[in-house]
């Protein structure tokens, strides 16, 4: 019987596409060359790794310290104009907590803007445990995260599901020895070892195919 659900943040419960794009659009237009050109589809596979990652595969040349407390003072005024859910998303959430399921949260995203998402949103009620990148655990695909949320509600793997948007999502529940399903709000593709229970591209869809999980 699935009793916990273990989500990602971005790409799974708060849409930031537009923000990533448009922070990382500010960074290349301060310390790129005038004539670079930006690839939206490569600024969306920056949603999923750590952000040290993405910042060392776009700038190499920069120090990355740098980078990093830039992208960080940058972002946040992007979230007041860009930052939103997907459609359907807070009811199913209402739906699966008054039903009885354990809702936790394993990101990558920093907590102080992780947070203000949720807050911003009005879906932080939602989740018994947020974990972030702050919390002192090994980033995905380590299955640390998932692991402790397991220990912390005392759930055995085959008793949790992760939904997240990334193959990092995938690899971290699959390390973890937990069944996990895909959710494609945003435009996202995946290699052939990606391979969850499910790929769904609405809320909706999650809730129903969770309700026939044993």
């Amino acid at each position: 019987m699935v009793k916990l659900l273990i989500f990602d943040m971005d790409g799974t419960l708060i849409d930031t596409d537009k923000v990533l794009l448009e922070t990382w659009k500010e960074l290349f237009k301060l310390y790129k060359p005038s004539d670079y050109v930006v690839d939206e589809e490569v600024v969306r596979t920056f949603s999923g790794p750590p952000i040290q990652e993405s910042i060392a595969k776009a700038f190499p040349e920069k120090d990355q310290s740098f980078i990093l407390k830039e992208y960080r003072a940058r972002t946040e005024k992007y979230y007041d104009y860009y930052l939103k859910i997907y459609p359907g998303e807070k009811e199913v959430l209402e739906r699966l907590s008054k039903e009885g399921y354990i809702l936790a949260i394993a990101t990558q995203k920093n907590k102080k803007m992780a947070l203000k998402s949720l807050e911003m949103q009005g879906i932080y009620d939602y989740f018994s445990l947020i974990l972030t990148s702050n919390d002192g655990f090994k980033t995905k695909p380590s299955p640390d995260m998932i692991n402790y949320i397991l220990a912390n509600f005392d759930c055995k793997p085959e008793e949790a599901i992760m939904i997240g948007d990334t193959a990092y999502d995938y690899l971290a529940a699959k390390n973890a020895g937990v069944r996990s399903i895909l959710f494609k709000g945003s435009k996202r593709t995946y290699s052939e070892e990606v391979d969850p229970l499910g790929i769904f591209s609405s809320y909706e869809e999650i809730y129903h195919f969770l309700k026939q999980l044993v």
